[in-house]
């Protein structure tokens, strides 16, 4: 009896063990569907949606805002000594006109200064060949003097002081040498074009996209990427002008003319 009610356990278990090999098998090949169908289902929609890439505009012309102006004085003297007390006087008067313009020191930086001598070329007193140019055992470096420079750099707004007066206040006073205006975008204003520049742009690439989709039949899904391409922020330009020592009767006119700022958004849209 006893080996009647083992051969019936082993039976019972040899039944329960094929039933849960099915089930475990039945249970690889349902998940193994589902993952495939899955991987179809995306695949789908991979092969439905196609890349459109395209890229934004956006561009502005604004005015200036700031401008430097250099000015400058040189002298020539016999002695170093000479040559530099000169020219500290004159720019002293230079900076002192210009203040008296509202200009705050603050605003006025030196750029350059050097003394340096000066030499000129004489003939010896031996005859020597006559040509061009003459050799060098005909001619000798004479010191004649020493040169005195000193330039600064003064920065203002253009919509608040008249550069034009500040020229001429610094030629009266002294200044012989004007090298010139710059003009240039303040970083604040840049800042807050910027910003307007970059909204422009990625609306212009968003029309773009959608006037590609519409003309294929699509639309725009949604985005895959975005790069903002640095735009176009423009350097100060300079203005040349020359001094001329003389009692200012009209005061010397000066324009900037706008500059033109730009930015750009490239961006990969979704089509469907």
């Amino acid at each position: 009896m006893a080996s009647r009610i083992s051969k019936k356990a082993m039976a019972v278990a040899g039944t329960s063990i094929v039933v849960f090999a099915l089930l475990l098998t039945f249970v690889a090949w349902y998940d193994a569907m589902d993952v495939r169908a899955q991987g179809q289902g995306n695949e789908k929609d991979a092969t439905e949606r196609i890349e459109l890439s395209v890229t934004g505009n956006a561009v502005e012309s604004i005015k200036p805002d700031k401008a430097s102006i250099s000015v400058g004085v040189e002298v020539q003297e016999k002695t170093a000594g000479e040559a530099a007390s000169k020219n500290a006087k004159l720019m002293s008067s230079v900076i002192e006109a210009i203040k008296a313009l509202g200009i705050r020191e603050e605003q006025i930086s030196t750029n350059y200064y050097s003394i340096y001598p000066v030499y000129e070329p004489r003939s010896k007193g031996e005859v020597c060949i006559t040509i061009y140019p003459p050799p060098p055992e005909c001619q000798e470096q004479v010191l004649v003097g020493y040169k005195a420079v000193n330039s600064i750099t003064i920065t203002m707004d253009v919509n608040v002081q008249n550069i034009g007066s500040v020229i001429d206040a610094a030629v009266n006073a002294g200044a012989n040498q004007v090298y010139g205006v710059s003009f240039f975008i303040s970083q604040e204003r840049l800042d807050a074009v910027k910003a307007s520049l970059l909204d422009k742009a990625a609306k212009d690439a968003r029309v773009k996209a959608d006037t590609v989709a519409n003309a294929l039949n699509m639309k725009v899904v949604g985005v895959k990427s975005i790069y903002v391409i640095d735009g176009y922020y423009p350097m100060p330009y300079p203005m040349p002008a020359y001094a001329s020592v003389r009692e200012a009767q009209v005061t010397t006119p000066i324009i900037p003319s706008e500059q033109s700022v730009s930015a750009s958004v490239q961006v990969v849209f979704w089509l469907q």
